[in-house]
């Protein structure tokens, strides 16, 4: 593997990694802003915590849009969405989160996926400039 192979992976991994905390942080703040309860609250095997967002569903998106930002691989980034939309519904499913939960995740998730990749890609092409 060359030098230029090694820098663009490199550079996937840390706008994914930075991607995956920043939603995961905001998906924190998110939820004890709002403080709503799960629908299956009572119920045997109910996770504790809150509902809105859908914390599975903000992480999904906000990383697929982030690797399809930085890469524009059709293919790989299409079995991302699948599987965010699968992780998706499969919390609606059983009964951990509303669709409403589901689909501001994944709204959110996508606009913190571009946010994320837009300015790491400013930060790379900032430093790049003033060598």
């Amino acid at each position: 593997m060359n030098r230029k192979w090694k820098r663009m992976y490199f550079q996937l991994f840390l706008t994914l990694v930075m991607t995956f905390l920043a939603s995961y942080y905001i998906g924190e703040i998110l939820k004890d802003l709002t403080k709503i309860p799960r629908p299956c609250v009572g119920l045997l095997g109910c996770p504790e915590g809150y509902s809105f967002p859908s914390k599975h569903a903000l992480i999904a998106f906000a990383l697929t849009t982030a690797f399809f930002l930085e890469t524009k691989n059709k293919i790989l980034s299409s079995l991302f969405a699948v599987s965010s939309i699968f992780i998706s519904a499969l919390r609606v499913v059983t009964f951990v989160h509303t669709p409403t939960d589901v689909i501001a995740g994944a709204i959110i998730g996508i606009v913190i996926g571009f946010i994320v990749q837009r300015f790491y890609l400013f930060l790379r092409f900032y430093y790049t400039e003033s060598k």
